[in-house]
């Protein structure tokens, strides 16, 4: 294998908040394979999703484009995902690669492939997450609903037999590929921590014994929110959740961070049974974050750091140095086109994504732009929104309202201070504003919403995706902790070849 064309396995899990590791410093979650990669190599800490939604965003990784610039504009934009939008998987292909996905990736249910040569493990379902597939006694805590924190605690949910059937079936690979012949890149898509936010009982018990209950937030703080913020609030109800059934959920989510770690651990493992570690470079990320209960609010679909920040671990022995970290400001559709210039592939054309190899090698990169958008266009009778982050600024734009929130995140971390309204920052407000109606319009984009929920109506009985064997027993039930043996899962989930 020439040296210029290492092995690349791109782990990219779902939901899983930036700070909730122990790299990152956080004081309770043990996660011992993500902090090994860290310690090995190099951890970005300004990183973004394009949409803090689980589909577009990930069309938008693999496309290097922001989700108004391919038309995937929700979560029921999948079938939009036009096979004719080059992704990284094509051009690794074009470069002499296997490329191969294993898991997660919602490209359901027109194209199970977008340029991925492999698909060895399928997704859940060709259209959503029903509750055969989730636990019939899960069904609604999957989604930003209420019943979602309110249930939280210790069993069993589909989410996590499905991360476990993954993650062997990436083992599986690993293990049996033969070495001698042309590079792979595998993508392993988890769906932990996603909710349910239901985790193994012992993993619940740890974490019951040593997560505080929160702080509740300062008195007239909800009234001085930005009023797009209220509302995403009073549509999700978190505000009538108590701090002691917000406490029980923190638990139970950093429960499944931990359970997501293990597998990770798996497959870092499975390289090194290989041998192959020099010549095998690591990544980890994830599609958006969640709240965590930051700000009192729990899931995604917002431009707090919790929701829109991601983690982005990258490990490639004597190629980048260990135990650094990167403070430059990137986004998830940068990771394609970083994947690429490893590679030595062939760049995607006419994108905005850009390779961040030289940051990983330690070293700089003179014209990066040091910016990044984050779009959102709308769960719950949300309305379209815009983010950017650029340099220490970030600016939140919410069309319902016309009106911005800015925060300075070298002085306000936490984003507790809302300067929009303070003149002194006027200026900077509107030369924010403007690099956001450079490239977005909220207009255009109902417009488009429209056109395509029209056509949906239509094209949602077709196409199919792959499920995991016997689907039936993918179920969860919070009441119990021992109905699903993780023993007795299937070892050949279903795969597709072209």
């Amino acid at each position: 294998m020439p040296p210029e064309q290492p092995n690349v396995v791109l782990i990219i899990s779902d939901q899983h908040n930036k700070h909730v590791m122990g790299c990152a410093g956080h004081p309770h979650v043990r996660t011992p394979s993500l902090d090994s990669l860290s310690e090995q190599g190099v951890r970005m800490t300004d990183v973004y999703c394009p949409y803090p939604l689980c589909v577009p965003s990930r069309a938008s990784f693999m496309a290097a484009q922001y989700p108004s610039e391919i038309g995937v504009y929700d979560n029921g934009g999948s079938q939009f995902f036009s096979s004719r939008t080059p992704t990284f998987a094509h051009a690794l292909g074009a470069a002499g690669y296997e490329s191969v996905l294993c898991g997660r990736m919602h490209f359901s249910p027109n194209d199970p492939f977008h340029g991925f040569e492999r698909r060895i493990h399928g997704d859940h379902s060709a259209h959503s997450i029903t509750p055969e597939i989730l636990g019939s006694g899960l069904n609604r805590t999957n989604g930003q609903t209420r019943y979602a924190v309110e249930i939280a605690g210790h069993g069993r949910s589909g989410f996590q037999a499905f991360d476990r059937s993954v993650t062997q079936t990436a083992c599986d690979f690993i293990h049996q590929r033969d070495q001698n012949s042309r590079p792979y890149a595998l993508v392993v898509g988890l769906m932990l921590p996603h909710n349910p936010l239901i985790c193994t009982k012992t993993d619940y018990d740890f974490y019951d014994k040593r997560v505080p209950t929160p702080e509740p937030e300062p008195e007239n703080y909800i009234a001085r929110l930005h009023p797009a913020v209220r509302k995403w609030r009073e549509r999700r109800g978190v505000d009538k959740l108590s701090p002691e059934q917000n406490r029980r959920a923190m638990a139970a989510y950093m429960g499944l961070v931990t359970e997501l770690d293990r597998n990770v651990g798996r497959i870092l493992e499975a390289i090194e049974d290989t041998g192959l570690v020099g010549s095998t470079v690591v990544m980890y990320t994830s599609d958006h974050g969640d709240m965590c209960c930051e700000h009192g609010m729990w899931w995604k679909s917002s431009f707090y750091e919790g929701s829109a920040g991601i983690p982005f671990l990258a490990r490639w022995p004597d190629h980048f140095p260990s135990g650094q970290e990167r403070g430059a400001i990137a986004s998830l559709i940068d990771v394609g086109p970083t994947v690429l210039d490893i590679a030595a592939a062939p760049p995607l054309p006419d994108v905005l994504g850009k390779s961040f190899l030289n940051f990983l090698n330690g070293k700089t990169i003179p014209d990066w732009p040091n910016q990044v958008f984050c779009e959102y266009s709308g769960l719950l009778g949300d309305e379209p929104s815009c983010m950017i982050r650029a340099d220490q600024w970030k600016l939140n734009y919410y069309s319902e309202f016309d009106s911005c929130q800015l925060f300075d995140l070298s002085s306000d971390p936490e984003e507790r201070n809302d300067l929009a309204g303070n003149s002194e920052y006027r200026i900077i407000v509107n030369q924010l504003k403007s690099r956001i109606d450079e490239r977005w319009s909220a207009q255009a984009i109902l417009e488009a919403q429209a056109r395509q929920q029209r056509a949906s109506e239509i094209l949602k009985g077709s196409g199919h995706a792959p499920i995991p064997h016997e689907v039936e027993d993918f179920v969860g039930d919070p009441e119990s902790d021992n109905h699903f043996d993780f023993e007795q899962l299937p070892s050949k989930p279903v795969g597709l070849s072209r």
